[in-house]
C-alpha cells in the first residue's frame, strides 16, 4: 500500500501523522503479502474500524477545550486516513470506507466544530423533522392550535390537548402550555408566553390567544418555528414535562402564499418527548462546561425525557 499525501494538507498535520500512516503501511503490506486477497479485505476493514474509534475518542477527548483548528485538522487527518485505506482501488472500496461508522465519526466532528448557536439551529431543525415524522395518536397526547400572520403580529390560538399523560398521584394533570419563538437569533426581542393552568384534567380547553410583535421576514426564514410545551404545574416541587410540539412559521397562513385554502382551520400537533440521552449533540455541548448558552440548554433538554 503506499504512502502518499493526496491532497495539500497542513504541513503539521503531515508531520503529526505521517508516523501513524508509516506505521499502517509497514504492517499492512506484511499483511497484503502474506494473507489471501479475501482475508486481507477483511483484516484492512477491522483495521478500519479500528481507527475510526480512536479518531471519534481523539475528537471527543479534545471537547470543548481544544481551538477548533484542532478539530479541523483531525478532520483533514480522517480523509487523509480514508485515501490511505482506499490506496487508489487497492485497498477497501470507498463505500466500505464511508461506512454508517465513518459517517457517525464524520458528523460528530463537524459538531465539534460548530459554535452553540449553529448546533442549537441543527437540535431545532431536527425536531420539526422528527415533528413531521410523527403520527397521531401519540402516546403523550396532542395538541390543538391555530397560527396566523396578521397586521405585523404572529397570532397563535392555543384551543384545547388531548390526552395528556397524567402526572399527578391523583391520575390527572394541571396542564399549562409556554409558547417560544425561535431561534432567538431571528426574534432576539420576543420572550415566552404561558397559558393559564388548567386543574385536574386530561383534555384541557384553554382558548387563549397569543401575540408575537414579528416582522413577516423573520416568519419567511426556514428556520423560524414556534415552540409549545406542555407542562404539569406543581405547588410544591418543579412543574413536570408532558410533551412538546413545534411549528414551521414558514408554511403558516399569513406567511405562506401556499398555505391551505381554509387558513383558521386549526391544526392538531402530537405531542413528542425525547428518548436519546446519547444525542450527539446534547454530549458534545455538555462537554463545553465554560458556556452558559450551551448548559443552559443542556439542563433544559434534560427535563424533557421520556422516563424510561
Amino acid at each position: 500500500m503506499p504512502l502518499k499525501f493526496p491532497f495539500a494538507f497542513d504541513s503539521h498535520l503531515k508531520r503529526a501523522i505521517t508516523p501513524l500512516l508509516e506505521f499502517l503501511d509497514q504492517h499492512l503490506s506484511s499483511l497484503n503479502t502474506w494473507l489471501l486477497p479475501r482475508v486481507f479485505i477483511r483484516a484492512l476493514a477491522g483495521c478500519w474500524s479500528a481507527v475510526l474509534k480512536e479518531v471519534s475518542a481523539q475528537a471527543d477527548a479534545g471537547g470543548a477545550e481544544k481551538p477548533r483548528v484542532y478539530h479541523h485538522r483531525l478532520r483533514e487527518a480522517l480523509d487523509l486516513l480514508a485515501e490511505f485505506f482506499h490506496a487508489e482501488g487497492k485497498g477497501l472500496p470507498m463505500t466500505d470506507v464511508h461506512n454508517a461508522e465513518w459517517v457517525r465519526v464524520e458528523q460528530r466532528m463537524q459538531y465539534h466544530q460548530a459554535p452553540t448557536e449553529e448546533l442549537l439551529e441543527r437540535w431545532l431543525a431536527d425536531r420539526l423533522i422528527e415533528q413531521t415524522r410523527t403520527p397521531l395518536p401519540s402516546p403523550y397526547g396532542s395538541i390543538l392550535v391555530r397560527v396566523y400572520f396578521n397586521h405585523d403580529s404572529l397570532c397563535v390560538e392555543v384551543l384545547s390537548a388531548r390526552d395528556v399523560i397524567p402526572l399527578d398521584p391523583n391520575g390527572l394533570s394541571d396542564p399549562f402550555v409556554v409558547l417560544e419563538l425561535l431561534p432567538k437569533r431571528l426574534f432576539p426581542k420576543t420572550h415566552e408566553q404561558i397559558t393559564n393552568v388548567q386543574k385536574k384534567t386530561l383534555n384541557p380547553i384553554w382558548d387563549e390567544c397569543f401575540e408575537f410583535g414579528v416582522s413577516l421576514e423573520a416568519c419567511r426564514s426556514q428556520q423560524a418555528t414556534l415552540a409549545l410545551s406542555v407542562w404539569d404545574k406543581d405547588v410544591l416541587t418543579a412543574d413536570d414535562f408532558a410533551g412538546e410540539a413545534y411549528v414551521s412559521l414558514s408554511r403558516v397562513p399569513g406567511v405562506n402564499s401556499h398555505a391551505p385554502p381554509d387558513p383558521l382551520r386549526p391544526i392538531e400537533l402530537p405531542l413528542m418527548q425525547l428518548h436519546d440521552r446519547n444525542h450527539p449533540i446534547l454530549q458534545i455541548l455538555e462537554s463545553r462546561t465554560t458556556d452558559k448558552l450551551a448548559i443552559d440548554f443542556v439542563k433544559k433538554q434534560k427535563l424533557r425525557f421520556a422516563e424510561q
